[in-house]
């Protein structure tokens, strides 16, 4: 053979060697996924994290591994999602604050939530609960309303500070009921608790965990609840919506990747969590942390958050908070 043949053969060869079946990339995925929790290790967001990371990494075939990337309100680990690379490598497991009320709350976001992620699953929801005292003379939602009625500004609620869901949960309630409660902020849930406990404020709107141990020992009294419908971890418990139709004010968690994650990458994902939420050990686990089941498909979750995006800003607006 000549060498230009030779050349010409090799450069065949190497060809047909770039096309063959042998050399694709293997499916997705053939190594580690990271998933980024932009919260610190031990809270709700994390343990619930690191619950769901496991599951998913044992049907997926290849280990989740839960990276914390804290700081801005989750604002920075969110960010990193949004700016890695879209192959599904990648995901962040993220909640209602970082993608929907901080639009609300922080004058500018390192992300454009509708625009810079793709929608995965929602995972949880978590409502809140609106106790008072167990010696409050009201024992019923009504009861309340109408006392808060009687008494204009008298009734004061505490927060875990301006813009909290605590403090939105009861600007919306407010609203809704058309009575004045005034609000009294504090660094954190559990602070408000131990001044309702000490008659220092009326009600707390506190989320699910916090409140329940205390339920539970009756140091409170539950008189609603923040979801559309009665929570299964509190089923004897009413819903506000029920005195208040449309009431909801809920924290929630779901699974995003970057925007431009392929369709096949994005429903091998969706169906595995699916599966992973089916297991009934899981949701028990999510149980204890407060959190409830409540998966949605890719479509049904991009929806959901447009719809909260929407929602969070008009309770900043009710609430009167002016983003920081």
């Amino acid at each position: 053979m000549s060498p230009s043949g030779w050349v010409r053969g090799a450069f065949l060869g190497l060809l047909s060697l770039q096309a063959t079946p042998a050399m694709a990339e293997a499916p997705y995925p053939n190594r580690p996924v990271t998933l980024v929790v932009p919260f610190a290790a031990g809270g709700n967001n994390d343990v619930s994290g690191r619950i769901v990371a496991r599951k998913l990494g044992e049907l997926l075939g290849q280990p989740v591994v839960v990276e914390n990337r804290t700081g801005a309100g989750g604002a920075i680990g969110t960010a990193a999602v949004a700016a890695s690379k879209p192959d599904g490598y990648t995901l962040g497991f993220l909640s209602s604050g970082p993608l929907a009320a901080n639009v609300s709350l922080t004058r500018s976001l390192p992300y454009d939530p509708r625009r810079d992620f793709t929608p995965v699953a929602r995972v949880t929801t978590s409502p809140s609960v609106l106790v008072v005292a167990p010696n409050y003379p009201a024992q019923s939602l009504d009861a309340f309303i109408a006392r808060v009625r009687e008494k204009p500004g008298a009734v004061n609620y505490g927060t875990a500070g301006q813009g909290s869901s605590p403090h939105l949960a009861g600007a919306m309630l407010g609203s809704m009921a058309q009575v004045r409660m005034e609000p009294v902020a504090y660094r954190g849930g559990l602070p408000a608790l131990n001044d309702l406990v000490a008659g220092q404020v009326q009600t707390v709107i506190n989320p699910i965990l916090e409140v329940m141990p205390l339920i539970a020992a009756g140091t409170v009294r539950p008189l609603g609840v923040t979801s559309l419908s009665r929570s299964a971890l509190l089923p004897d418990v009413p819903a506000i919506a029920e005195r208040l139709p449309g009431y909801e004010v809920l924290t929630w968690n779901g699974v995003v990747g970057p925007a431009g994650l392929s369709p096949e990458v994005v429903a091998t994902l969706s169906e595995t969590l699916r599966k992973a939420l089916a297991d009934p050990e899981i949701a028990s686990r999510l149980n204890q942390l407060g959190l409830e089941v409540a998966f949605s498909s890719p479509a049904e979750f991009a929806r959901y958050v447009d719809a909260q995006i929407t929602h969070f800003a008009e309770l900043a607006r009710i609430a009167g908070v002016e983003p920081n």
